[in-house]
């Protein structure tokens, strides 16, 4: 079973009141720096290549302009994965046509199983339009640490193998920054909302979600 593994960032040194001070006002500079120059920052896909389920060099360009929902996940994911999309496939149905509006892709995180083909099949299965893409375990670590994924393979004694990985939903907003991310563990009205603010076009400014 997929399982979700989150990072917890800790001071490791004590700081005085005047060193406090200064952090603070370097993180609150920063943080407005970050937003001022929020329209030169680089899309969260710059530099990736990853081949689609027909087989194609996938074109991370034609994302430009449109609200993007990242996945990663494996095909023979017995629980999460599916799950998932069908969560997907239900908010399609309360938010309406416009929801079509959102690319969603579907990044495997197992290359050796998921060719194109595996792929193209299994997404032609799912409640909503989906592209799955695979590639080379570099290309995919690659796109994996863009979004901060965690993902292992796990052995298991008498099959053949599954994949423990972060079950988080990526939101990337039509100028390729990085607006939100929706949990494994969230309800409903949270899907909703996150979705419907990313097709409304609202971006997450805080500067750890920069790419």
């Amino acid at each position: 079973m997929a399982i979700i593994k989150s990072v917890v960032n800790r001071l490791r040194h004590p700081v005085g009141a005047a060193g406090l001070a200064l952090a603070v006002t370097a993180m609150a500079y920063t943080g407005y720096a970050n937003i001022a120059g929020n329209a030169q920052a680089p899309s969260a896909f710059s530099g990736l290549t990853l081949t689609d389920d027909k087989g194609r060099d996938f074109d991370f360009a034609s994302l430009s302009g449109r609200p993007v929902a990242v996945f990663f996940g494996f095909t023979h994911c017995p629980d999460v994965c599916p799950m998932t999309l069908h969560r997907l496939g239900f908010l399609r149905q309360k938010i309406g046509p416009e929801f079509d509006r959102i690319k969603i892709v579907f990044v495997s995180l197992d290359p050796k199983r998921d060719t194109p083909e595996v792929l193209k099949n299994y997404m032609e299965g799912q409640p909503v339009r989906v592209t799955g893409l695979t590639g080379t375990e570099a290309d995919i670590a690659k796109m994996a640490k863009r979004f901060d994924v965690f993902h292992e393979v796990i052995r298991v004694p008498g099959q053949d193998y599954t994949v423990d990985h972060t079950a988080s939903i990526f939101l990337v907003d039509k100028k390729g920054r990085r607006s939100g991310e929706i949990t494994m563990d969230a309800d409903e009205s949270e899907y909703e909302k996150k979705l419907r603010q990313l097709l409304q076009g609202s971006t997450n400014l805080h500067p750890k979600n920069q790419i």
